[in-house]
């Protein structure tokens, strides 16, 4: 059931619980090192801001532009058999072997770059993990994390997921050297679309360890939603449905529509479900209560992209920052656990979600500030429905999904 919900390609785990406002993140002393002294590497490896710093700032770079940014820096660029992307060494340091790669694709600017330790010592490959790490939870990107993983993996035992950064880290500074087969991992993306991993590898061919920032939105941005003013032709309909970006939550309009044979009783919409699993081509349709009332049409390309058929126009209403709802006025905005819920593939609300997703909060958070989603919320009693739209699956685009939010008057 949970496998509808998540994305094939990057379903991460979510470290952290149901507490939007003030989202509080480790802070490290900088005083300290948690690296530990003995590891004099690192005295020759550091770069202004660090490396996390570094690489990011290349995101968004004009794909004319990276090559004199990195000579500048102290790369020098190396043969490479890509024509879509580049690769460097760093010429600061003689004692480890430090790559980084650009990766332009036919794209105007990099939206993807990475960074590669190559080692065959365990403690040199741990060293740098922890640093990029840590250089991860002190930056500013990091209090704008939505989803976060934390994976290991030693010898022939099955990954295992930890909950947060300085449990990943007492591991790795635990491992036994004469271990095979040694993984450690993190990845998460944040609320400005970038996607971040780190993963080191040891015991297996090629020991290193690499950093990777994508941001595909640098070359194609979500597209601009058109403004409306909010009359009765939006907001005395029966049924609306809002979309929010899967990668940053951010709203992405909605969509209003009447229904017939409209259902009073219960606590739930009524859906009426078509499925067709995208083995090569499938779909999605989603009805209210019978096949007279279509509330979303969507195809699903198996390693290609599906588009949304219906609805296929989206708005928004206007200036919501002062927009304070009477709900609101009684209720507060807290997170209503009990009237927002997952449907899967079926139209079925689905009640086991993971305690650990956050993901409905974020939704929660996102369309609570919107006066259209509020008015229809403000009355109904039956449960918000959410749905995760993945127009592509198999090798499919986390940029691509979204979520549908269904809410009836």
């Amino acid at each position: 059931m949970k496998t509808n919900l998540k994305l094939s390609v990057i379903f991460i785990g979510i470290a952290f619980a149901f507490s939007f406002a003030s989202c509080e993140r480790i802070k490290f002393d900088p005083e300290e090192n948690p690296i530990g002294g003995s590891r004099t590497i690192l005295q020759d490896y550091e770069t202004d801001g660090g490396d996390f710093v570094f690489l990011k700032s290349l995101i968004g770079m004009e794909v004319t532009a990276y090559n004199e940014y990195l000579t500048t820096n102290g790369y020098e660029e190396c043969e490479y058999n890509n024509n879509l992307s580049a690769k460097y060494t760093d010429t600061r340091v003689d004692s480890i072997s430090k790559y980084l790669f650009v990766h332009f694709g036919y794209d105007d600017r990099v939206p993807n770059v990475e960074m590669k330790l190559e080692s065959s010592d365990i403690d040199t490959l741990s060293a740098i993990f922890k640093k990029w790490l840590l250089e991860i939870l002190q930056s500013s990107s990091y209090p704008l994390l939505v989803r976060e993983s934390y994976s290991m993996k030693i010898g022939n035992n099955g990954y295992q997921y930890v909950d947060t950064p300085e449990q990943i880290l007492e591991a790795l500074e635990s491992v036994d050297p004469s271990s095979d087969n040694i993984s450690f991992s993190f990845s998460a993306n944040d609320s400005q679309a970038y996607k971040y991993s780190l993963h080191l590898s040891y015991g297996q061919w090629n020991p290193s360890v690499c950093m990777q920032i994508i941001n595909e939105r640098v070359n194609n941005p979500l597209p601009e939603v058109p403004t409306v003013n909010l009359t009765d032709e939006y907001l005395d309909k029966d049924i609306l449905i809002a979309k929010v970006d899967y990668m940053t939550f951010e709203y992405g309009g909605f969509y209003s529509m009447n229904v017939t044979n409209k259902q009073n009783e219960g606590n739930e919409i009524p859906f009426l479900a078509d499925y067709m699993s995208p083995h090569d081509f499938g779909y999605i349709k989603f009805y209210y209560h019978d096949t007279d009332n279509l509330l979303m049409d969507g195809s699903i390309i198996w390693a290609g992209c599906g588009a949304l058929n219906f609805p296929d126009t989206f708005v928004k209403g206007g200036n919501v920052d002062t927009y304070v709802p009477e709900y609101t006025m009684k209720y507060s905005l807290s997170f209503p656990r009990d009237r927002i819920s997952y449907i899967d593939v079926d139209g079925h609300y689905v009640q086991d979600v993971d305690e650990s997703d956050n993901d409905l909060g974020y939704i929660w958070q996102t369309l609570s500030g919107q006066e259209e989603f509020m008015s229809y919320y403000e009355q109904t009693s039956k449960k918000v429905a959410v749905f995760l739209y993945q127009p592509s699956v198999g090798v499919g685009d986390p940029y691509d999904a979204y979520y549908l939010v269904f809410v009836e008057r």
